[in-house]
């Protein structure tokens, strides 16, 4: 809908929800992105929704190193997010052992 995101409607761009300095989310005008509704008939389980998003988000982004797998074609097909090809990415795993001797110290038995 170019009259709410304007002429680059179509391109996927995440960086919509961020402040001017990308540093921050911002939460744009709960009827912009109708997902959960909006007020007064909002979703009770929004606010869980969220959570449970990013905390799943954090966990894959710990351990993983996530790319857009070379040649795919990333099209968005509707306002709720549903992508017209699926989001095929590649996937490596993060190596934690620097990580974790930072910020555990482990004794003989293996416990901290």
């Amino acid at each position: 809908m170019k009259f709410i995101w304007g002429e680059d409607c179509l391109e996927f761009k995440p960086e919509r929800w961020l402040s001017k300095d990308g540093k921050n989310f911002e939460p744009k005008d709960s009827y912009r992105f109708v997902s959960f509704n909006a007020r007064p008939q909002i979703c009770l389980g929004k606010d869980l929704a969220y959570l449970q998003m990013k905390s799943i988000a954090a966990a894959v982004l710990l351990r993983h190193r996530l790319t857009v797998a070379a040649g795919h074609r990333v099209e968005q097909m509707s306002l709720t997010l549903f992508m017209k090809y699926g989001l095929t990415m590649e996937v490596q795993p993060r190596n934690l052992k620097s990580v974790l001797e930072k910020t555990c110290k482990v004794g003989e038995n293996g416990y901290a």
